[in-house]
């Protein structure tokens, strides 16, 4: 079955996001989204307690940390992130374009309730992420911020 977006797009920590099928439309099996990102973007260090994600790679390069493990990771690859490891990354090219599968769904209610509607389908002006508004947002959602983004010198 086809799926129009289920969320016109949002700026979401310095990102375009769209949400492609939420837990309504899959009955709460999973969630896609798709995030254009900008060069240096990183979320805080977080952990997902309740779904097991995938970022898969569309175009541009990430450095990626799921638990004790660091890794650059490609167009055309894939990072599996389990629930219960902590996880981050950073875009080291100029921009990135991902998806993201979350399985059970659920977890797109953070992104929409942490972002904001984009006047139009470009990246936000640079920024740092608000990091109190995401931790405000995640909690319900059974996920934890646990550290910093993953920054451009590390």
């Amino acid at each position: 079955m086809a799926m129009t977006p289920t969320s016109d797009p949002r700026w979401f920590a310095g990102t375009l996001l769209r949400v492609l099928a939420d837990a309504e439309r899959t009955d709460g099996q999973l969630t896609v989204m798709e995030q254009r990102a900008p060069r240096h973007f990183s979320p805080p260090r977080h952990v997902h307690h309740r779904e097991d994600t995938a970022l898969v790679v569309l175009d541009g390069r990430l450095t990626v940390e799921v638990g004790d493990e660091r890794r650059v990771v490609g167009t055309g690859e894939m990072v599996w992130l389990p629930r219960e490891v902590p996880h981050t990354f950073r875009v080291d090219s100029d921009e990135a374009h991902l998806i993201e599968l979350a399985t059970p769904a659920g977890i797109e209610g953070f992104h929409l309730d942490a972002s904001d509607p984009a006047p139009s389908a470009v990246l936000p002006p640079p920024g740092q992420p608000d990091i109190s508004r995401l931790q405000a947002a995640i909690e319900p959602y059974g996920a934890d911020i646990i550290g910093p983004p993953l920054f451009a010198a590390d």
